[in-house]
């Protein structure tokens, strides 16, 4: 496995001398809509008082909650807090860096337990659900040693940390440099990892017929061209995004990803991070995305009036707590894509959904929505099929505090139950 590795290591950095030359990575550029946490700023140090701080920073409440399928107690709560050993913390943290080593979930607390408000489906512990093979930075270790507490691009939280693969700053930092192909259909499995739509995958090599791609344990797998990826970022295109779109129809909602699904905000951003867009995870932060249409729109006329002339697919609706994506017109009939728990229909009464689902808003009398409506925006693709000379630069903005409160708007929601390959 060492030789395996070291091989590994040897051609990740031979690419990275190469691959402004000699790798064909198609790419699609964006306006500078995106927002990251700034993760720079926990690659050499962070302090004692910054660790406890993002670490305490959200809590629960044990009166009125429960543990799996009993009444919280006080002491459950403080048992579960103890664990993050924030006493445990040293002045200064030294970040260690690495990879998932398949999808996870991420949690509020170090535990596995289910905490909920009477509706189990509604973990309150469940942050989101992250991607596998994707690049983290290790903050701090739970007293039972059983979680990691990491950073990501657009999230923190703990993680089981078994399934953290611990790398070199130098292997860490020349992997995400490395071409990659990005996949485009759920439950492909590549080696022994089951990757979704949205996923990232290092690329070292590629023929007519296959790609040869880095593993998340430093190994290597060979995966046919069977449709299931693309090279790089696609190209922004309509009919990808639909038949992506209409591919997940069906599938449970499921609120943070805590069962493998997807509740609204993560459906679309893992539609758009296909194309090179890595929007926020939660709706709260994506409406800060794109160019605005419209806000709270004054009438019925008012809201359809801006759909009308709205792009299908780049075009979001946001509820307060939800998100939707637009589908443009089908036979006179408005269309919308969303995975959802819930919504109501123009008489009133609450339409259980439970799933993502496509609605035409006529037909099945759904026009009303447009009261709830918060926000209307565009994300727009700059549709660019050549390659960049040089990396590019992309707007980085720090909304560390922002993301902080993620979960905030969509745990309400979803507490009221109203919305929201083949191995060579």
């Amino acid at each position: 496995m060492s030789k395996k590795i070291l091989l590994v290591v040897t051609v990740i950095l031979t690419s990275m001398i190469l691959s402004c030359s000699s790798t064909s990575v198609g790419k699609s550029k964006f306006s500078p809509y995106y927002f990251y946490t700034d993760t720079n700023k926990y690659l050499f140090e962070i302090s004692r008082y910054e660790l406890s701080k993002l670490i305490t920073f959200d809590r629960l409440a044990y009166k009125g909650s429960y543990i799996d399928d009993r009444e919280m107690t006080k002491e459950d709560l403080e048992n579960i807090k103890d664990n993050r050993n924030v006493s445990g913390i040293p002045s200064i943290v030294v970040p260690q860096v690495g990879f998932t080593t398949e999808s996870l979930n991420m949690r509020l607390y170090p535990t596995n337990h289910t905490i909920h408000r009477g509706n189990d489906k509604f973990d309150s512990n469940q942050y989101t659900r992250i991607s596998a093979f994707a690049p983290v930075f290790v903050l701090h270790k739970s007293k039972d040693r059983e979680f990691y507490y990491i950073m990501t691009e657009f999230m923190r939280g703990w993680v089981p940390a078994a399934k953290i693969k611990i790398y070199s700053q130098v292997a860490f930092s020349g992997i995400q440099q490395m071409p990659f192909i990005r996949v485009i259909k759920d439950n492909i499995t590549i080696g022994s990892v089951k990757y979704g739509i949205g996923d990232k995958v290092p690329l070292l090599s590629q023929d007519n017929d296959k790609v040869v791609v880095l593993t998340p344990e430093g190994s290597y797998t060979s995966l046919l061209k069977d449709g299931s990826f693309v090279i790089g970022n696609a190209v922004y295109n309509e009919e990808l995004m639909k038949a992506m779109a209409e591919s997940q129809l069906n599938n449970p909602y499921d609120w943070g990803g805590k069962e493998g699904y997807r509740d609204c905000s993560a459906y679309v951003r893992d539609l758009w991070r296909v194309f090179g867009a890595d929007i926020p995870r939660s709706s709260g932060l994506q409406k800060l995305v794109g160019k605005k249409l419209i806000d709270a729109p004054k009438s019925e006329e008012e809201f359809y009036a801006v759909l009308r002339n709205a792009k299908p697919y780049r075009t979001l609706i946001f509820f307060k707590g939800h998100v939707i994506m637009y589908g443009g017109m089908e036979n006179g009939d408005y269309v919308i894509y969303h995975a959802v728990s819930s919504l109501l229909n123009d008489n009133g009464k609450k339409v259980q959904i439970s799933k993502v689902a496509k609605n035409r808003l006529k037909e099945e009398q759904f026009v009303n929505i447009w009261q709830r409506v918060i926000r209307v925006s565009e994300i727009s693709p700059l549709i660019s099929p050549e390659l960049p000379k040089e990396p590019e630069i992309i707007e980085i903005t720090n909304i560390m505090d922002k993301i902080s409160k993620i979960g905030s708007y969509e745990k309400e929601m979803a507490e009221h139950n109203y919305t929201v390959t083949k191995q060579n």
